[in-house]
């Protein structure tokens, strides 16, 4: 697409900048161009956004979008994952302290950010898209009052029984992100900030049915 004028927009997402707490509390924000640590899982989606970025400088409107944990109907984040938490141990789960937190953005406040980039975004780029942030401890805490089941704290070797290994990865680890030039440039507002609005969703409960 390199000299065709024509636009294209790569959709990464925040893993690239996950941080491997074992369900800590992290103080790091990232904007959109602040230096961090690739996380090492990502260095491939990392070089991709680096290709298509640079491609921006041979008459291609290249730009990349950055979501944070998308969440939204049929989604299979924190929120569903923590309700299969209660049909493995019978609790929802969370690791460690459960402070960790990963901001977070509703399907369709992404879809108005591609739109708005479409519209009016520059060549060369980068926007994250988050509306919120929630600590995985208040997740389950809010799971275990719509259940009526106990909280539990695991270890990052249990949550690898609850979750498998990739999903115990992503359960004990940090990823806060701000949108910073999303809003500033394209005057993207996300319209949903509340993940834990999805709390009692009969397709959650049914992700727990069989043990409670």
């Amino acid at each position: 697409m390199a000299g065709t004028g024509k636009t294209l927009i790569f959709l990464s997402g925040s893993g690239l900048l996950l941080q491997r707490t074992a369900g800590a509390w992290s103080e790091d924000s990232f904007a959109e161009h602040d230096p961090f640590v690739v996380e090492p899982l990502a260095t491939s989606r990392k070089a991709t956004e680096d290709t298509v970025l640079a491609a921006a400088s041979d008459r291609l409107r290249a730009m990349v979008i950055r979501p944070g944990l998308i969440w939204g109907p049929g989604d299979h984040g924190h929120v569903p994952m923590t309700y299969q938490s209660v049909a493995v141990t019978g609790a929802a789960c969370y690791v460690g302290l459960g402070l960790n937190t990963y901001s977070h953005v509703h399907i369709d406040d992404v879809t108005r950010l591609f739109t708005l980039a479409l519209e009016a975004g520059r060549a060369g780029g980068l926007y994250h898209a988050v509306a919120g942030e929630v600590p995985n401890r208040w997740i389950a805490e809010s799971v275990a009052n719509h259940l009526g089941c106990d909280t539990r704290s695991v270890t990052p070797q249990e949550a690898v029984l609850v979750w498998g290994e990739l999903g115990a990865l992503v359960m004990a680890a940090s990823s806060r992100l701000r949108a910073v030039r999303a809003q500033r440039g394209l005057g993207w507002r996300p319209e949903h900030t509340d993940m834990l609005s999805t709390i009692g969703e009969a397709r959650l409960r049914k992700l727990a049915e069989h043990s409670t």
